[in-house]
Protein backbone atom coordinates (compact mmCIF):
# COMPACT_ATOMS: atom_id res chain seq x y z
CA UNK A 1 0.00 0.00 0.00
CA UNK A 2 2.85 2.40 0.83
CA UNK A 3 4.34 1.80 -2.62
CA UNK A 4 1.05 2.40 -4.46
CA UNK A 5 0.42 5.90 -3.03
CA UNK A 6 3.66 7.43 -4.45
CA UNK A 7 2.92 5.73 -7.77
CA UNK A 8 -0.60 7.23 -7.88
CA UNK A 9 0.79 10.67 -7.00
CA UNK A 10 3.38 10.37 -9.76
CA UNK A 11 0.78 9.37 -12.36
CA UNK A 12 -1.64 12.14 -11.33
CA UNK A 13 1.06 14.83 -11.34
CA UNK A 14 2.14 13.76 -14.83
CA UNK A 15 -1.44 14.01 -16.10
CA UNK A 16 -1.92 17.49 -14.58
CA UNK A 17 1.43 18.71 -15.94
CA UNK A 18 0.47 17.58 -19.43
CA UNK A 19 -2.83 19.51 -19.24
CA UNK A 20 -1.10 22.66 -17.98
CA UNK A 21 1.64 22.54 -20.61
CA UNK A 22 -0.81 22.01 -23.47
CA UNK A 23 -2.85 25.16 -22.63
CA UNK A 24 -1.80 28.53 -24.05
CA UNK A 25 -1.89 31.55 -21.79
CA UNK A 26 -2.69 34.91 -23.35
CA UNK A 27 -1.72 37.92 -21.27
CA UNK A 28 -3.88 40.94 -22.06
CA UNK A 29 -2.00 43.52 -19.99
CA UNK A 30 1.53 44.24 -18.88
CA UNK A 31 1.84 43.38 -15.16
CA UNK A 32 4.89 45.63 -14.87
CA UNK A 33 3.03 48.72 -16.11
CA UNK A 34 -0.22 49.27 -14.16
CA UNK A 35 -0.93 52.59 -15.98
CA UNK A 36 -0.37 51.94 -19.67
CA UNK A 37 -0.15 54.84 -22.10
CA UNK A 38 -2.83 54.61 -24.74
CA UNK A 39 -2.46 56.00 -28.22
CA UNK A 40 -4.98 58.66 -29.21
CA UNK A 41 -7.11 58.38 -32.32
CA UNK A 42 -7.15 61.35 -34.70
CA UNK A 43 -10.82 62.26 -34.17
CA UNK A 44 -10.84 62.71 -30.40
CA UNK A 45 -10.56 66.05 -28.63
CA UNK A 46 -9.71 66.01 -24.93
CA UNK A 47 -11.23 68.91 -23.02
CA UNK A 48 -9.38 68.71 -19.73
CA UNK A 49 -8.73 71.90 -17.73
CA UNK A 50 -5.04 71.23 -17.14
CA UNK A 51 -2.24 69.07 -18.48
CA UNK A 52 1.52 68.67 -18.25
CA UNK A 53 3.97 67.77 -21.03
CA UNK A 54 5.83 64.88 -19.38
CA UNK A 55 7.68 63.51 -22.37
CA UNK A 56 8.63 64.01 -25.98
CA UNK A 57 9.30 61.01 -28.19
CA UNK A 58 11.56 62.51 -30.79
CA UNK A 59 11.58 61.19 -34.33
CA UNK A 60 12.36 63.63 -37.12
CA UNK A 61 9.55 62.30 -39.32
CA UNK A 62 6.93 61.48 -36.67
CA UNK A 63 7.47 63.14 -33.26
CA UNK A 64 5.05 62.44 -30.40
CA UNK A 65 4.45 63.91 -26.97
CA UNK A 66 3.30 62.36 -23.70
CA UNK A 67 0.65 64.48 -21.96
CA UNK A 68 -0.27 63.90 -18.30
CA UNK A 69 -3.82 64.87 -17.38
CA UNK A 70 -5.08 64.81 -13.76
CA UNK A 71 -6.57 61.31 -14.19
CA UNK A 72 -4.64 59.71 -17.07
CA UNK A 73 -1.87 60.15 -19.63
CA UNK A 74 -1.90 59.89 -23.42
CA UNK A 75 0.45 60.00 -26.38
CA UNK A 76 -0.35 62.75 -28.88
CA UNK A 77 0.90 63.39 -32.40
CA UNK A 78 0.91 66.46 -34.62
CA UNK A 79 -2.70 67.19 -35.63
CA UNK A 80 -4.30 65.87 -32.42
CA UNK A 81 -6.42 68.23 -30.28
CA UNK A 82 -6.45 69.19 -26.61
CA UNK A 83 -9.26 71.48 -25.42
CA UNK A 84 -9.91 72.67 -29.01
CA UNK A 85 -6.21 73.52 -29.46
CA UNK A 86 -4.53 71.61 -32.28
CA UNK A 87 -0.96 70.37 -31.82
CA UNK A 88 0.92 71.95 -34.73
CA UNK A 89 4.58 71.56 -33.70
CA UNK A 90 6.53 69.09 -31.58
CA UNK A 91 10.23 69.83 -31.03
CA UNK A 92 12.78 68.28 -28.69
CA UNK A 93 12.03 70.93 -26.02
CA UNK A 94 8.42 72.09 -26.46
CA UNK A 95 5.08 71.67 -28.24
CA UNK A 96 2.90 74.29 -29.91
CA UNK A 97 -0.89 74.35 -29.68
CA UNK A 98 -2.92 76.62 -31.95
CA UNK A 99 -6.48 77.78 -32.44
CA UNK A 100 -7.74 80.17 -35.10
CA UNK A 101 -6.77 83.16 -32.92
CA UNK A 102 -4.16 81.88 -30.46
CA UNK A 103 -0.80 80.08 -30.37
CA UNK A 104 0.52 78.51 -27.14
CA UNK A 105 3.99 77.08 -26.51
CA UNK A 106 4.29 74.51 -23.68
CA UNK A 107 7.79 73.41 -22.68
CA UNK A 108 8.74 69.90 -21.61
CA UNK A 109 7.90 69.54 -17.90
CA UNK A 110 5.62 72.59 -17.92
CA UNK A 111 1.99 72.48 -16.77
CA UNK A 112 -0.72 74.36 -18.66
CA UNK A 113 -4.10 75.35 -17.21
CA UNK A 114 -6.88 76.48 -19.55
CA UNK A 115 -9.23 79.22 -18.30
Amino acid sequence: MKQIIPLIILVLSTVFQTKIISKKFIITRDPFNPNPIESLSQTQNYSEKSFKVTGIIWDKESPSTVIQFPRFKKIFNIGDSINNHKITTITKKYIELTTSSNKIMVKLGEEKIFE
